[in-house]
């Protein structure tokens, strides 16, 4: 599990790149990566709050009989 403070982090700095950059294109991408980063640690933490165990995906996996 990667730590959602380091992508968070890492997406501070993206923005601040974006911000001081003069081409368009590139301080687009550089905002989505920002963008990523930030979703990738959302869910983390999600994960982290929500942790799978093998009951959960056992009745995920297991078909309903109607």
């Amino acid at each position: 599990m990667i730590d959602p403070s380091d992508l968070l982090r890492r997406a501070a700095e993206l923005t601040e790149r974006a911000d001081q950059e003069e081409d368009v294109e590139t301080r687009e991408r550089l905002l989505r990566m920002a963008h990523f980063y930030a979703e990738i640690a959302e869910n983390e933490q999600w994960l982290a709050a929500h942790p799978a165990s093998i009951d959960s995906l056992t009745k995920v996996l297991t078909p309903k009989s109607d």
